[in-house]
């Protein structure tokens, strides 16, 4: 300690300044380095939530308003304290700061706060009033079904839509927002047990709600005129019509209740229980997947007047599994077309041309388990006329909705075909029509199980999990294929963990099926035994398109599995996180040497991490200046280095006993961890002096030389004039002026591991801008080979790993150590491919040689994380 406070004194506080004290001196000095500490801590915490946020929102992976609060809220406290820790070593020099960050942040809490419009309007509007642009009042569903009531030739129910508007005035008559944001705030989605609870309780609160006096005597004067339309006491079908429901990419399918055959005296009730049904367990989890808030959802209900069915179901007006197919698709039940989409009644599905006569192509019967039937075998349960008729209308509503259309559909006792809903269909991947896959079309091999039905086409691979209870749903695992008897809706928050599904039953139609597609989760139907025949953590391989499963994992099918499509895609919660990206993210101040590096220019809260870390290092690189600290007195080290290195030791980064009088230091006597391991990169191979460079490159050199004065070395700057490590036991800075080039180096190592991250900051070159952009694309290449995450702009590379043991960290460290040295100069001949090629292989095998001691083997696991 004695030694700590003599250096201190001689180095920082030298000439006829008043002396101070040796507590008076080790205090001053620990305030600073302690300040300094905390801000770099912080600046990691601010960088690396940063970096969630902007990850999820690049990757499509799933994310609610929990995470962007929580994210939002880490990046605002870490910004804030490191105005605070600065402010602190700058005795108060950048006080601005404070004024600047409560600006973005007010900006930030106006975007989160943010709630959507209340909803005015009318109450009830008539079928007969409505059409595609009233989504916004009505819901989509509700919206697309009164256009179609206005097509020539295309018969609907009669009704009327109980709308958005009185939903909102139902909640708020009630009081019911409070509550209800209260337990979806407090709910943790992973946990299916706190999901029901939160379920049960806002049902009960719905359903337990009186219906306003004012809407009740609307929707009984709307149910009269309907009646008058139709017949006395005419029984209806109350049908959900929620916004957001029925878009392309977000059907909602299968998440909120359809009541059917509901009498006068039950109106209120079912509506109740519709609106209840917004808050299903599974409606929940789809709403977090896709990305609503709950409040971005208002619920209309339709009330029809019920069709007496005698047969009905659903057409694709293409093969939702197959969409480049030439075919529709058409699933049919006896009765209503609810037995097809909540697995009710087994369906008979056809495939029918889309040019007319539209004939049938093939037709699998509901009881059918070994494959389709001869297509002159006549179908049963729907004629060929009335088969053709279904086509021919829904691609009448192909053609005027202008996409491939999922409609619902019943035939009644009069023959008619009557239109239920017409909404745009969810395909599965697309595979050319030469790939058919026909409804039970056979494979060559042998597999474990075979299907007859792909309902969402894809490769995936996975430890079977069989469902046959509630019980078995709470103990589904992430990750495993789910293998079901029947897709029931009730299935559906299984598949925001599922890789993929099978059912021994099952169609293209059934809503599990419709979510699958959504999700991009391979799905094979009807395959017989599926329950019997596998067992719990089994692992197999589902090839969804060839509709066959296969023991084992199948590595030659994965590499035709695609990636998943991007839930989250134009969802308000997607939306608000880019909003708030855009006051969080873009970094407008890179460049300290640029008269514009100021407070006052910090535009966005990484503006102010950036400005406030660079600072930071000035303000512990000239405190001994200050007080009247001779830069010369920093520490050369000396012995078989390579170029001209200066060490400040900010704190136990010397070996005790190391003489702080000396002008020099040797690698011998440096302790400091990362700093250790930055040399072992930078010494393990001799820099080879700059490579050869033709006559254009040479001139572009002198060009950008001439151009850009401030990165000539020959121009003096107090922190880049001279390669100075920051040093103490467990962190180190190093600034690296090399040539035309800039690196900068950060790491402390902790055994904290949420504390421990490793920075490197290389940019600049004497080439032109097209080959100083590959040089840094080069480096981008090897470093994200080994574990680091990269942002590369031009010719500025940033990449950073973090959280991971030191071991691991060390090895980074000795990485960008040898890549900082040996990529100096490589700018000038990064114009052809073949240099390219040669440094890659270069720097790769070099680098191995550091990672791997003699006699010493790693694999790709260990050596890229």
């Amino acid at each position: 300690m004695a030694g700590i406070i003599h250096w201190i004194k001689t180095t920082f506080f030298p000439g006829n300044r008043p002396r101070l004290s040796p507590e008076e001196l080790q205090a001053a000095f620990k305030a600073r380095y302690r300040n300094f500490r905390a801000l770099l801590t912080a600046n990691n915490n601010a960088l690396e939530a940063m970096a969630e946020m902007e990850q999820a929102l690049q990757t499509g992976q799933t994310y609610g308003m929990a995470f962007v609060r929580a994210h939002s809220t880490a990046v605002m406290v870490n910004v804030y304290k490191m105005i605070q820790h600065l402010t602190e070593m700058s005795d108060g020099r950048y006080h601005q700061l404070a004024t600047i960050f409560e600006h973005i942040k007010d900006r930030l809490d106006t975007i989160l706060e943010k709630v959507p419009p209340a909803h005015g309007g009318e109450w009830i509007i008539p079928m007969a009033k409505i059409d595609r642009n009233m989504a916004d009042q009505v819901g989509k569903k509700m919206a697309n079904l009164g256009e179609v009531a206005g097509l020539d030739g295309i018969k609907t129910p009669q009704g009327f839509a109980i709308t958005i508007s009185a939903s909102s005035h139902f909640l708020s008559s009630n009081k019911l927002r409070p509550e209800i944001n209260r337990l979806l705030q407090m709910l943790d989605p992973e946990n299916l047990a706190e999901v029901y609870k939160a379920r049960d309780a806002i049902q009960q609160l719905i359903t337990k709600s009186p219906l306003p006096a004012d809407l009740e005597e609307q929707i009984y004067s709307a149910y009269a005129e309907l009646e008058k339309e139709t017949h006395d006491e005419v029984t209806v079908a109350m049908r959900s019509s929620a916004l957001g429901e029925d878009l392309a990419g977000a059907s909602f399918a299968g998440q909120y209740h359809t009541e059917l055959n509901v009498h006068r005296e039950f109106l209120g009730q079912a509506y109740k229980k519709i609106l209840a049904s917004k808050y299903t367990s599974r409606a929940i989890l789809y709403r977090l997947k896709k990305g609503y808030r709950h409040q971005d959802i208002e619920m209309c209900v339709g009330c029809l007047a019920m069709v007496d069915a005698v047969v009905s179901g659903v057409i694709y007006s293409r093969d939702p599994a197959n969409p480049a197919s030439s075919w529709a698709t058409l699933s049919v039940v006896r009765g209503t077309a609810q037995n097809v989409m909540d697995w009710s009644s087994a369906p008979d599905l056809f495939q029918l041309s889309r040019q007319s006569p539209y004939k049938i192509l093939h037709h699998q019967a509901a009881k059918n388990t070994n494959g389709p039937e001869p297509v002159s075998v006549a179908p049963v349960i729907l004629s060929e006329e009335q088969a053709a008729g279904l086509t021919q209308t829904a691609l009448m509503l192909e053609n005027h909705f202008d996409s491939p259309q999922d409609v619902d559909w019943s035939i009644n006792s009069q023959g008619e075909i009557i239109i239920l809903q017409s909404s745009p269909m969810i395909a599965g991947i697309e595979r050319s029509d030469n790939d058919t896959n026909q409804i039970g079309m056979e494979a060559a091999e042998h597999p474990l199980l075979r299907g007859l039905v792909t309902s969402s086409p894809g490769v995936a691979s996975g430890p079977v999990y069989l469902v046959r209870s509630s019980q078995d749903l709470l103990l589904f695992p992430k990750g495993a294929v789910l293998v079901v008897e029947h897709p029931l809706p009730e299935w559906a928050p299984l598949l925001t963990k599922a890789v993929a599904l099978i059912g021994e039953t099952g169609s293209v139609a059934c809503h599990l099926a419709t979510v699958a597609r959504e999700f991009g989760i391979p799905a094979i139907f009807r395959v017989a035994d599926a329950l019997n025949t596998m067992a719990n953590g089994q692992i197999i391989t589902v090839d969804a398109g060839s509709q066959l499963i296969h023991a084992g994992r199948r590595e030659d099918l994965l590499v035709q599995a695609v990636q998943l499509p991007d839930l989250m895609a134009g969802s308000p919660v997607q939306a608000l996180l880019r909003n708030l990206l855009t006051h969080i993210t873009p970094l407008n101040l890179t460049d300290p040497a640029s008269p514009f590096f100021k407070s006052t220019h910090c535009e966005t809260l990484h503006d102010i991490t950036r400005f406030c870390h660079e600072k930071s290092v000035v303000e512990m690189f000239t405190f001994g200046e200050k007080n009247h600290f001779d830069q010369g007195t920093a520490k050369r080290l000396v012995g078989d280095v390579p170029l001209d290195w200066w060490v400040i030791n900010l704190a136990d980064g010397f070996r005790e006993g190391t003489d702080p009088t000396l002008k020099a230091i040797r690698i011998e006597d440096i302790v400091s961890t990362p700093m250790i391991a930055i040399w072992e990169g930078i010494a393990a191979f001799p820099w080879l002096g700059p490579p050869a460079v033709s006559v254009r490159g040479f001139s572009s050199i002198l060009f950008q030389s001439t151009m850009q004065p401030g990165i000539d070395p020959g121009v003096a700057s107090p922190l880049t004039a001279k390669n100075y490590f920051l040093i103490s036991k467990n962190f180190c800075h190093l600034s690296v002026r090399l040539g035309y080039h800039f690196a900068m180096i950060e790491a402390y190592l902790s055994d904290l591991r949420t504390e421990s991250y490793v920075a490197f900051t290389f940019k600049g070159g004497a080439a032109d801008a097209r080959r100083k952009a590959g040089r840094v694309a080069l480096l981008s290449e090897i470093l994200t080979l080994y574990g680091f995450r990269i942002e590369q702009k031009g010719d500025a590379l940033t990449a950073r790993v973090e959280k991971r043991p030191i071991e691991f960290l060390q090895q980074r460290l000795k990485i960008i150590g040898y890549l900082s040295l040996h990529a100096r100069q490589i700018d000038m001949v990064m114009n052809s491919q073949a240099s390219v090629n040669h440094y890659r292989e270069k720097f790769l095998s070099e680098i191995n040689t550091i990672l791997s001691p003699p006699d010493t083997k790693h694999t790709d696991e260990e050596l890229h994380g």
